[in-house]
């Protein structure tokens, strides 16, 4: 199995560019492996270049992490971190506490951090 850039999965979720999006599509759709790390800058290029509100974002993703295939690191988590993120938070945050399963907390400075009890890792306000 082959992982998948951002580039590859924001012109299959896009279908914007007549050259590069059909290449995406057949290769989503021979089955690609999703890092985390290319989750966070999927998410991140979808709101920030493209202009994605949070609901669309969220929908987004989970439609294409049911495309056959599809396989991301810690199925469960991920889902659950997109669902939080499409009522409330950072995209980002989401998927840094899918990222840190298994560890004791996840400390930070951020007040607005909330913990996804879907993941399981407790958040430690510091300071």
């Amino acid at each position: 199995m082959k992982a998948a850039d951002t580039n590859i999965l924001a012109r299959f979720m896009l279908d914007d560019d007549p050259v590069q999006s059909p290449i995406a599509r057949d290769l989503v759709k021979a089955g690609v492996f999703v890092p985390l790390t290319v989750l966070l800058e999927l998410g991140w290029l979808l709101q920030s270049r493209y202009g994605m509100e949070r609901g669309h974002l969220a929908s987004s993703l989970l439609d294409l992490f049911d495309v056959p295939g599809v396989v991301l690191d810690d199925d469960d988590a991920v889902r659950s971190a997109v669902a939080a993120f499409a009522k409330s938070g950072d995209f980002a945050d989401h998927i840094h506490l899918v990222a840190a399963k298994g560890v004791e907390a996840f400390v930070t400075f951020d007040r607005g951090l909330v913990a996804n009890k879907g993941i399981g890792v407790p958040v430690e306000i510091v300071g």
